[in-house]
Order: structure tokens, then sequence, then C-alpha cells
């Protein structure tokens, strides 16, 4: 037991020497030393992925120019997991505010998780991940926990597929990032870079399509009544059940918690409420294994009827028009 305490003792003053060197400090020549050859990063923005030292130093020099003041953090947690004792998983949640161009930046509720690795007589770190929140709407609603035990499990296949080739590692951590981890549906990384293809799409051929977000009614009380575990079971037989109603063409992910998106390509309006409705027909039908009645609300908008000029995104226009339908009595449609 003390030779594990002083295990994760150890990986904790690395995972601080880190945080200072890269928040404090802001030095490139003190990150450098910390990673090791072949580390897999992951950024809070889709260019921003590396699997080798060289690519991620590069990605290190762009953020440390762009903002080479020092970085002030407050901490939420932070807590280091042995894997075993040559590797382990440093967790943090903080925010952090600093000084770019005389303009103060703060950002709140980032989160981080670095995989460090036992190499002989050093530690080094050997993949990385921080990430912007996930969207969550009413101030009691529960940090989103399940986005983190997720990343732990990427990571963590990261530590184990350690001896197989880095293509190979690649290859499955692909699959693994693609796919919600609970429910099998797409992720939410996935779903960005779908939405991203087909907004281009639609800007060089006015192709519509339709973006529809589902959000389970008063679902924090299934959790705090029934725990997590009856709560995960809830949201797979909902995957399955929003599954079962879309076509082939659709790409139905998990956005974060009890929130869903669909991406409807070559779509228009009418047809995607008329799919909505058979949809919240069908989970208000489905049974599950508790007494609550499980329903949800869900939120149209499509390209054609989405003003830019008013709207700073489509995922806004229809969230908002999700929260119209919690508004006017849960489990209904809104489109805007």
């Amino acid at each position: 037991m003390n030779d594990q305490k002083e295990n994760v003792a150890i990986f904790e003053e690395y995972f601080d020497q880190y945080m200072k060197a890269y928040m404090t400090e802001r030095s490139l020549a003190q990150i450098e030393p910390l990673l090791a050859d072949s580390i897999f990063a992951f950024g809070t923005g889709l260019n921003e992925r590396t699997f080798n030292k060289q690519d991620a130093l590069l990605q290190f020099e762009k953020d440390i120019e762009a903002a080479p003041d020092r970085i002030d953090i407050y901490y939420h947690h932070k807590h280091v997991h042995l894997l075993d004792p040559d590797n382990a998983l440093g967790i943090t949640e903080f925010d952090m505010s600093t000084t770019i161009m005389d303009q103060g930046l703060k950002i709140n509720h980032l989160r981080l998780m670095l995989v460090m690795h036992r190499a002989c007589d050093r530690i080094e770190i050997a993949g990385m991940h921080i990430s912007l929140p996930t969207q969550v709407h009413d101030e009691d609603e529960v940090y989103p926990l399940k986005e983190l035990e997720e990343r732990t499990y990427v990571l963590r296949n990261m530590v184990e597929k350690r001896t197989k080739s880095l293509k190979e590692a690649y290859d499955e951590l692909i699959t693994i990032i693609n796919q919600d981890h609970l429910t099998l549906l797409r992720s939410r990384h996935y779903f960005e870079e779908s939405l991203l293809k087909e907004q281009n799409r639609f800007e060089r051929f006015k192709r519509d399509y339709v973006l529809m977000l589902l959000d389970l009614d008063d679902f924090k009380i299934v959790n705090d009544q029934y725990g997590h575990q009856t709560g995960d079971e809830v949201l797979r037989k909902v995957a399955l059940t929003i599954s079962s109603q879309v076509r082939t063409t659709d790409i139905v992910a998990r956005w974060g918690g009890d929130e869903f998106v669909i991406l409807m390509p070559e779509t228009n309006l009418n047809t995607a409420e008329r799919i909505g409705k058979d949809i919240r027909m069908a989970i208000e039908a489905e049974t599950y294994d508790i007494e609550l009645k499980i329903t949800l609300s869900i939120g149209i908008t499509s390209a054609q009827t989405h003003h830019p000029e008013k709207e700073c995104s489509m995922f806004e226009s229809a969230d908002k028009a999700m929260y119209r339908a919690k508004k006017i009595g849960r489990n209904q449609i809104s489109c805007r």
C-alpha cells in the first residue's frame, strides 16, 4: 500500500510539473522533455490531433505564440489514477484565465487528461486530451462525468495496446473515438465532423439538410431515484429506439449526458418533423424497468430555414427550438 501511495505521489509530481511548464511558464523548452516520442494528443479543435512528439510540439508552439502570457488556473478537482506501477492517468477539471493582446480571457471547466508512462528511469506523457465543457443547460444539472469516463476508456486502451504498432493503435483509437461507448451510437466528435461536411455541401450545392436535437425530459430524476446504472440502461434503450425510427442515411449521435442529435441529409423540415413525431411516440410507448414515464423534447431546424445573420449556428437554432418544446409542456416537437 505504501509503495502504491509513493508511486501515485511520483506521478502527481510529474503531473504538476507539466501543468507548471505548460500553463504557468508557457515554456516549450520545459514541455519538450516531458513528452514521449509517440504521443497521442487531442485538443479542442478538429485540427488539434497529433500522433508523434514533433507534431505535438508544433501544436504547443502555436498555442504559446498565440497566448504567451502566464495562464492562471483554478482546479475544481485533480486526480491521478494508477493503472499499474508504470502507467497512470492524470485527470483534472479547471478554470483558466490569461491575457491575449491586452484582452482578458477566461474559460471555465476545461477538462484535461494525461496518460503518463514510466520508461526506464523517467516518466513521460504518452497521451493527452483537453476539451471544452459539454454543453449543459440547467444550473442544477450534474457535471457530465460520462464524457470523462469515455475519455478514460479511450486512454486506458491506448496504454494497454501500447505494444501494437502505431498504425494498429491509431486505427483502433479512431474506431473508439467515433463511437459513443455507452450507447454505441456515433460519438459527438464524429457528428461534429459530419455536420461540418454537410454544411459545406449545403453552401456549395444548396442541398437542404436538417439538424434535430433531442433531450430527455427530467432525466435527472431517473438518476436521483434509481441510480446512474439504471439511468445508463434507459439511455441505451432510448438510443436503440431512436435508431429504429430513422433512415439509413441519417446520422444519430449522443451529444452528451441525456442529449442526442440527428443529422438528416437531403431532408426538408416537413419530413424531419414527421420522423421526429415517430421518434417521440416510440420513446413514450417504450417500456422501461422503472415506474417513471420517459419522454423527450425535440428541436428541429433546417439549413434552408436557418438564418445565419440572426443565429450563431444551426445547433443553437435547434437548441432554442428544443427549449421552446420544453416550455410548452415537454414531450413536444418545435421547429424553427
